[in-house]
């Protein structure tokens, strides 16, 4: 049984550490007060909910990512916020009598039965990391509290009966909304009539206010105020940034202005300030093709591109994959715009155009530094694409993402940048192109039968089987995802493998076409297929598909 297994062998197990990581950590506990676990979190060799997975498979129990649940006034109500706080506890639902509770402490049969008498049910415990439960407790009491829908339309009334507002607190109050409901872009956009606040959630624009055109301009005021933006000049665009805290978590927001016929239009990019790391198979990426990317990833010398759009998580899955490196063998160095996730035995740099620190400064600073591993933010010119090539062919692995639409355009996109097409295919070891889907929420998911013939006509044809029928689903909308139907996105990926054959191809300049046709005999698997999977799987719909990559 899982339970008597101790943490380290687990996690071992799992494939989140090693062996001479565990005996690196113990070395480490000798000089620290700390425990096992948080050691190795302190190391980096595992993350905080690596190791809450890890305990939830010791005792048998489900392991939730808090971040992707949303819990229900409900459950919340059943338990005081001053007893959730002080043990780090989360009600998420209330179900047949039985409430489901966030732990990252299963061992305390007190407070079970504490638990149990105060609300009145069975309780039922679900596991996560302690520091996510703690920030996810302030967020949902906050709510539950402080309901900000309500205090913006009093706000909005306030205003259509001619009252003054305090146009900080509304501004204020958008911004811990969308950091509530996982928003990574605020729009304020001015029409004819009002002013209108949309949210960019999981990779979708949704509108959430409609406000009195006439505080438009206030709004304005204040963010450019705060960004430091010149307030009196709303002719040309501007960018500017500022630093927010809401419960006791920063965030930077990158502000960026734009003069429109109705008045001007601002969007804010909100970041936060502590990044998860991930791991593969954390970000929806099949275990086959997790293991065909680890194997790239742990090439001694050659070129692993991450490719897409803005905003298709490629930063994430090079870093995820980065974690699979052995730093305490391997010297890797890193140059990044900005450093967004930190590692233990690991130099990172940030770019500094300002100062000439550029991505080719970087690379030809780091081959003095005896590297094995070269990371680069991004590839955006001939010099550092070609620097990056060259420095591959030298005996170095170098890791770098791309904008591309998918893998096979990176060949194209290559040599639009001015680099040989001999130095592309002795380079290049592989492509890794993706895209984000959201993922179907899990509580009000709809069930649908198909027939193969039915999801054929789908596009469907090579994965389904003839005379077979097929459990599908689509997405409802409860108040778990807010009436979306989703919660949370993952990654469909496709992977260009430069075999001998192909490297050959690309040297004597065959077509795009045929360089596709080619790696499609030889086994590789477009992300519409991996997209077609994910929906056989119940994860998410034709509909988020079709809408990122058609």
């Amino acid at each position: 049984m899982a339970q008597n297994k101790p943490l380290g062998q687990l996690l071992q197990e799992a494939g989140f550490i090693n062996e001479e990581q565990i005996q690196v950590a113990l070395d480490a506990q000798k000089a620290s007060p700390m425990y096992f676990g948080e050691i190795l979190e302190d190391l980096d060799f595992v993350t905080s909910a690596e190791i809450a997975q890890a305990i939830a498979m010791q005792n048998n129990l489900q392991y939730i990512d808090l971040n992707k649940i949303i819990p229900s006034q409900e459950a919340l109500k059943l338990i005081p916020f001053d007893i959730a706080k002080n043990k780090t506890i989360l009600p998420i639902s209330l179900d047949d009598g039985v409430l489901t509770v966030a732990t990252a402490d299963i061992n305390d049969v007190v407070l079970l039965d504490y638990l149990q008498s105060i609300s009145k049910t069975k309780i039922r415990y679900v596991v996560d990391d302690k520091k996510s439960i703690a920030k996810h407790i302030e967020l949902f009491y906050y709510q539950l509290k402080n309901p900000i829908e309500a205090e913006v339309q009093q706000l909005v009334k306030d205003t259509l009966n001619n009252k003054e507002i305090d146009i900080a607190h509304l501004v204020d109050l958008f911004l811990n909304n969308a950091i509530k409901d996982r928003a990574t872009d605020i729009h304020i956009t001015p029409e004819h009539s009002a002013s209108h606040v949309f949210y960019r959630i999981d990779g979708v624009l949704h509108h959430y206010y409609s406000l009195p055109k006439k505080l438009h301009k206030q709004m304005i005021a204040r963010v450019k105020i705060v960004s430091s933006l010149n307030i009196s000049d709303q002719r040309i665009p501007q960018d500017g940034s500022f630093s927010y805290t809401f419960l006791n978590e920063e965030f930077d927001l990158r502000v960026s202005t734009l003069p429109t016929n109705y008045g001007e239009n601002i969007v804010m990019r909100l970041l936060g300030k502590t990044a998860s790391l991930y791991n593969l198979l954390s970000l929806g990426i099949t275990e086959q093709n997790s293991k065909k990317i680890e194997k790239y990833f742990l090439k001694p010398y050659g070129v692993v591109l991450v490719t897409g759009p803005t905003g298709s998580g490629k930063t994430t899955t090079l870093y995820s994959a980065l974690r699979k490196i052995n730093s305490l063998h391997k010297n890797v160095l890193t140059v990044e715009d900005p450093i967004e996730y930190k590692f233990t035995f690991i130099k990172q740099t940030q770019l500094n155009e300002k100062a000439g620190y550029t991505f080719d400064a970087a690379i030809r600073a780091f081959m003095r530094q005896d590297p094995d591993v070269i990371l680069v933010g991004e590839i955006r010119d001939h010099t550092t694409a070609e620097l990056a090539i060259r420095a591959s062919i030298t005996g170095h692995l170098v890791l770098s993402t791309l904008h591309t639409n998918d893998a096979i355009s990176t060949i194209p996109r290559l040599a639009d940048l001015d680099i040989p097409l001999y130095l592309i295919a002795s380079g290049l070891l592989a492509v890794i192109a993706q895209r984000l889907v959201r993922k179907l929420c899990p509580s009000c998911k709809k069930e649908v039968i198909k027939s193969s013939s039915e999801l054929k006509e789908m596009g469907m044809q090579d994965i389904v089987k003839e005379g077979k029928e097929y459990k599908i689903y689509e997405a409802a909308g409860c108040e778990h995802c807010y009436n979306t139907g989703y919660i949370g996105r993952e990654a469909i990926i496709e992977i260009l493998e430069l075999d001998k054959e192909l490297q050959s191809l690309i040297t004597q300049g065959v077509s795009t076409f045929d360089l596709l046709n080619k790696a499609r005999e030889n086994g590789m698997k477009s992300m519409k297929e991996d997209g077609f999977l994910k929906i056989l799987n119940g994860d998410t719909t034709f509909d988020e598909v079709n809408r990122v990559l058609d």
